[in-house]
């Protein structure tokens, strides 16, 4: 037991690294090393337009209209993640993962995270972390652009509901992904067959109806070619009713309003 906590141990730590990294072969500019020098491509016909919301189920619309980048800022480096905005009582928040925190400390009513979209950027407040389950919760101001979920949590976690959450893995843009739940992972955890990488972490997973899931907090390894292999099919899912809800609104009324009102 205590190996296998070590290598998850070292999975979230790598995860965390990876979100800072981009990934190879994901770069635009990586592109260029298929043709030569002297070749240029004429890439104009592949022109598409993603379709109309219309196209997407419920889940989808509520995991894509309310998922957000997180980024906690240190000396000379950075993690980042995904979150999602919720309406708690009143609160605008944003639920992610607590090893966003990795690299120091984490103190509630003090700690602060960039919480960005595409046409916002504010500063958001820990109010909550839970570093056992690996959640994270921190109050923000309106984000305008974004559309907060309901905090519905799920009343059963039942072995091949499907499942959906968007995220931002490695250097794409908003990705929507679906999964199923798989049964028990490892710990707490929730174990859900799907992908991820690095970046998607602290994702909110959300049920067919639109329920909150729980946060995608890591993804499995394997024994690989001298160092354990990552499989990105098997994710890991912290539960959300494991959050203290007691616990929240306190420090959320302790807080009161936030004067982060962006830039």
């Amino acid at each position: 037991m205590n190996k296998t906590r070590k290598v998850l141990s070292s999975l979230i730590i790598f995860m965390c690294f990876s979100m800072m990294l981009a990934v190879p072969g994901c770069d635009a500019r990586s592109s260029e090393i298929l043709v030569s020098a002297t070749e240029k491509v004429d890439y104009s016909y592949l022109s598409y337009k993603i379709k109309s919301q219309s196209t997407r189920t419920f889940a989808e619309r509520v995991s894509r209209k309310s998922a957000v980048q997180v980024r906690v800022e240190y000396p000379g480096a950075s993690i980042r993640g995904t979150g999602t905005y919720f309406k708690f009582k009143n609160h605008n928040i944003v639920i992610t993962a607590a090893h966003l925190y990795a690299l120091g400390p984490a103190t509630p009513l003090k700690s602060e995270a960039m919480i960005t979209t595409p046409q916002e950027k504010v500063v958001g407040t820990l109010v909550y972390i839970d570093r056992i389950t690996d959640i994270a919760i921190f109050k923000v101001p309106t984000l305008d652009s974004r559309k907060p979920a309901k905090f519905r949590r799920t009343s059963s976690y039942e072995v091949g509901s499907d499942v959906v959450y968007s995220g931002f893995p490695g250097t794409n843009s908003l990705l929507t992904i679906p999964g199923k739940l798989s049964g028990e992972g490892f710990g707490t955890d929730i174990a859900m067959h799907s992908f991820a990488w690095g970046g998607s972490s602290g994702s909110g997973v959300f049920d067919r109806e639109g329920k909150f899931v729980g946060v995608v907090v890591s993804i499995m390894v394997g024994p690989g070619f001298g160092a354990p292999q990552l499989v990105g099919s098997v994710v890991y899912v912290a539960p959300a009713n494991l959050i203290d809800t007691v616990y929240l609104r306190q420090n959320l009324d302790r807080l009161g309003v936030t004067t982060n009102a962006g830039f």
